[in-house]
């Protein structure tokens, strides 16, 4: 039995995806169904909306000035 996916979790998931690019279907595939496709359109625009950049996550990961 799989536990329930709270609604912060589920942000974070969304916010992980939203900022590494993926595209809102996508985000919407890794909830496995335990939110709606509108709600991951409304989250994405809140992103959107905060002024959150959808490739942050991906800067952070190749940012060539902070790697040892």
């Amino acid at each position: 039995m799989t536990e329930p996916t709270t609604a912060d979790q589920a942000r974070a998931i969304v916010y992980d995806a939203y900022t590494t690019g993926l595209s809102q279907a996508a985000a919407a595939q890794l909830l496995e169904g335990r939110a709606t496709t509108a709600w991951v359109a409304h989250e994405y625009a809140a992103l959107r909306r905060r002024g959150v950049s959808s490739m942050a996550g991906q800067q952070t990961l190749f940012d060539t000035e902070t790697a040892e």
